[in-house]
């Protein structure tokens, strides 16, 4: 049976697919401008520049990744907290600076190492995200 038809939330193991596929996305978008940046050289906004550019496969796959990654994101937030969600996308910063390691054979020092150690930290220290909860009435207002 479906946790969500009973409760009403989105389980979290349905947030599981858009958050791993946010993460693929944004580190693919990353690591594409970086490439094509290193590929393209000083930039000086010239036509000769801006055509250069558009030719450059590596920009097109860091457009197209930025795209999905709105769509991903809109997904995400369309069933989770706001003040859950955005915190935890803080995994994609250590998801770049790992992927940076591996693919472009950058190093880190212990403090980098530390410093990513203490966003995953304090990701789970924040529970992660959670589903929102979509009651059939809206949540009444306080008053003043």
């Amino acid at each position: 049976m479906n946790p969500q038809a009973e409760s009403g939330a989105p389980s979290p193991l349905g947030l599981l697919v858009p958050w791993t596929l946010l993460v693929f996305v944004e580190v693919l978008a990353q690591l594409a401008i970086k490439l094509a940046g290193e590929r393209l050289g000083a930039f000086d906004f010239s036509l000769a520049a801006v055509s250069a550019a558009l030719r450059n496969g590596w920009l097109w796959v860091a457009i197209g990744s930025y795209c999905a990654g709105f769509f991903v994101w809109m997904t995400i937030l369309s069933r989770s907290n706001l003040s859950r969600a955005f915190p935890t996308s803080a995994i994609v910063f250590v998801a770049v600076m790992l992927a940076s390691f591996v693919v472009l054979n950058e190093t880190f020092s212990a403090l980098q190492w530390l410093g990513a150690a203490i966003i995953v930290a304090g990701i789970l220290q924040l529970g992660g995200d959670e589903p929102v909860n979509t009651p059939a009435d809206p949540p009444a207002h306080r008053s003043e």
